[in-house]
């Protein structure tokens, strides 16, 4: 069954008879799409709203004769379900379960974007080496990036000048002929400043846009020739162009119209462009240089070999990589082809898995995950590290990046330096390798989903005979002995942005500490939930050790702390259930006591009576309880302490005065007294249950908070 298919069967369940349909819309491409619809009612298609990235979430439209479920996904995309009956009949659980559904149509989109973005980047780089034309190559670079990011309408470069002083338009697409008229000095407007500077900036309102033209003091002249020379403006990204160190200009794209906003991936895409310029003005002005000046033809052609032959390299080895990544041969083939090409020892240390890539079986990696993460921790630039031994070593760490994500490092073993085109090599080699391990990423994403919906499934089933079918089909045996742990990562121990990767990490740590067992393991936004099959009950208590273990050894290389819950085991696939809500309230409970650690749901004893009870109500009920005594005469505290220690030591007067060093007629006076004081009576069952549950309550919020 396709993933989207899971969606429309949960609505066919659940809206019986009622016909429904279902659109889409790519805010990239501006595009609807119809995706599934019941009998002949498909309607027509309806008009989907712009919306911020903060509105993430779903929103019900109730008309005259239907009802539209429009959910609004992270990257963009939006999906409406269209329920053709006056008032809808899920409930907001069941929405918000059809939204994670119909996720997938936003995952398939954003696999598709991607795909397409490589593509458009390798046909880019043909272009830039089958032309040494300037202007025809500056065009190309243009219009690949206005496919790229269909979002921007049209574009144009600035090279700097550096007889006028001056940034001049080049290569413009979208624009009329005025633009050439548009020169800036260094500073000025938008595209002065960025030259400036060197970085690159994002505009998504016309108002911004404006404000800092005017900000960085944009002629009169200059902002009369902007304005005539193109449409209505309301977006727009402006990037450095640079050759090595140096900056010879800029490129800026236009969005005529908002048709969703630009990101800092957009500002990415348009920098890698840019630098794709920069190769490309470079090989062009040798091209020139050499046609003007004949005397210095033999030096230039020199100039001109070596660059072409490092440019040939940078795409032989680019297509040999991306070749291999293409027909998804694997991260191994890919760090084998890396040591062919540079006839030296290359590893690769996988930052995702914490797993070392080694061509040669049984090669020594020579450095452990900890001491990896530890040299690139605090800097992002390759290394050259010795290590000692019988006979020392210099090894070169090339670390791989996706932004500020630290993804891997590949060693290369070296006695010398590198060459240029070792240093090619490595360069093209990690972006492929970042390209593999981001792509990983996205599939085990994925796979979660695919999973989390298993999941479901099983909660949701209604009888054993669709049970057992669910369990042949998902592999699981439903006679077995069943527990579910739920490990959780607070949500203010990581940023969200690396929260993929850190749940990526637990879980393949949980998959190699428990390799044989039958179970199924899956991530959740900052949870991970493990469904795992025992031989016996016994063996809960193994498990518990086992995720103990792998707690302590991930704390202890500086990664976020996570806690966890552990249902019971019961036998029977049937029980999944009750083990599912056992374990959720056995992380609650975690959570109340702010605890850092794992607890079986057996552990929690009496105080799981109070999981259902608020906090709020607990304390109101321990100050009724306790507050004549709850005052600053100290006789007063000394009685609080006497009946905590009394009650604590099961009633015995004899262990309480000892314990207290006083005598026991001593005791049973304060006793007296407490009675009085709290109206009460000892003796009678009903108001010593009272005390006993108020007496442990306070002395579990307590220690809660540290007391």
């Amino acid at each position: 069954m396709k993933l989207l298919e899971y969606g429309y069967q949960f609505l066919k369940n659940k809206l019986n008879h009622s016909n429904f349909c279902i659109w889409g819309y790519d805010c990239y491409k501006n595009e609807t799409r119809f995706i599934y619809g019941c009998d002949h009612q498909q309607a027509e298609p309806p008009k989907f709203s712009d919306f911020s990235l903060d509105e993430y979430g779903y929103k019900i439209i109730k008309q005259q004769s239907s009802v539209t479920l429009r959910f609004y996904y992270e990257r963009g995309f939006q999906i409406d379900v269209c329920i053709f009956q006056e008032s809808i009949p899920l409930t907001k659980e069941e929405v918000k379960y059809v939204f994670n559904l119909m996720r997938v149509f936003d995952l398939e989109q954003t696999i598709q974007l991607k795909t397409q973005e490589m593509e458009t980047m390798v046909d880019s780089l043909r272009s830039i080496t089958s032309s040494l034309h300037l202007d025809q190559v500056l065009e190309n670079i243009i219009r690949n990036a206005l496919k790229v990011i269909p979002a921007a309408d049209a574009g144009y470069l600035m090279l700097y000048d550096p007889d006028e002083e001056k940034l001049i338009s080049k290569a413009p697409v979208g624009f009329n002929d005025l633009i050439y008229q548009f020169k800036v000095k260094v500073g000025e407007s938008i595209t002065g400043k960025v030259f400036e500077d060197g970085k690159g900036r994002i505009f998504n309102s016309r108002q911004e846009l404006f404000e800092e033209m005017h900000t960085h003091n944009i002629s009169d002249e200059n902002l009369a020739y902007i304005n005539r020379s193109a449409h209505y403006t309301e977006g727009a990204i402006c990037v450095p162009i640079s050759i090595e160190e140096e900056r010879i200009g800029v490129m800026i794209i236009h969005q005529w119209k908002i048709k969703r906003n630009l990101t800092e991936h957009d500002l990415n895409l348009l920098q890698g462009f840019a630098g794709q310029a920069a190769v490309a003005i470079q090989n062009a002005r040798f091209h020139t240089e050499t046609n003007d000046k004949l005397q210095e033809i033999t030096a230039l052609s020199k100039k001109l070999t070596i660059k072409n032959t490092q440019l040939e390299k940078r795409q032989e080895v680019h297509e040999t990589l991306m070749n291999i990544s293409i027909r998804n041969r694997g991260i191994k083939v890919l760090v084998h082809e890396l040591k062919n090409m540079m006839n030296r020892t290359v590893l690769l240390f996988n930052g995702l898995d914490n797993t070392f890539y080694c061509p040669t079986p049984g090669e020594n990696p020579y450095f452990s995950m900890f001491e990896m993460k530890t040299i690139f921790s605090k800097k992002r630039q390759a290394s050259h590290v010795k290590v000692g031994g019988e006979s020392d070593k210099t090894f070169y760490l090339y670390p791989i990046y996706n932004g500020d994500v630290f993804l891997g490092c590949l060693i290369i073993q070296i006695d010398d330096s590198l060459s240029k085109s070792d240093q090619i090599t490595l360069e093209q080699g990690s972006s492929i390798l970042a390209l593999e391990l981001v792509k990983r990423q996205t599939i085990t994403t994925l796979y979660n989903r695919k999973a989390y919906e298993k999941f479901q499934e099983l909660l949701m089933y209604e009888d054993p005979a669709h049970l057992m079918k669910l369990g042949k089909e998902f592999d699981l045996n439903p006679s077995s002995y069943w527990m579910i742990s739920i490990l959780e990562i607070p949500k203010r121990a990581v940023d969200v942005h690396y929260l993929d990767i850190v749940i990526y990490q637990l879980i393949s740590k949980i998959n190699k500490e428990f390799p044989s067992l039958e179970k199924l393991v899956y991530g959740f936004y900052n949870k991970i939930f493990l469904l795992i099959s025992l031989p016996g009950p016994a063996e809960a208590n193994h498990i518990k050790d086992k995720l103990d273990g792998i707690r302590d050894e991930w704390e202890s290389s500086d990664n976020p702390m996570f806690r966890g819950g552990m249902s019971n085991a019961y036998r029977g696939l049937e029980s999944i259930k009750k083990c599912y809500e056992e374990a959720n309230k056995t992380l609650d409970y975690v959570d109340q006591l702010a605890s850092t650690g794992i607890i079986r749901y057996e552990d929690i004893g009496l105080n799981r009576l109070f999981l259902n009870q608020s906090t709020e109500e607990i304390e109101q009920f321990i100050n009724e309880t306790f507050s004549p005594l709850s005052t600053a005469n100290e006789k007063h505290k000394e009685l609080e302490k006497t009946l905590f220690t009394y009650i604590e030591l099961n009633r015995s007067a004899n262990k309480t005065a000892e314990h207290l060093h006083i005598h026991i007629n001593t005791l049973y006076q304060r006793l007296k007294k407490i009675e009085d004081v709290l109206r009460v009576d000892l003796r009678d069952n009903e108001d010593l249950l009272e005390i006993q549950l108020a007496c442990h309550l306070k002395k579990s919020k307590m220690t809660t908070i540290g007391i």
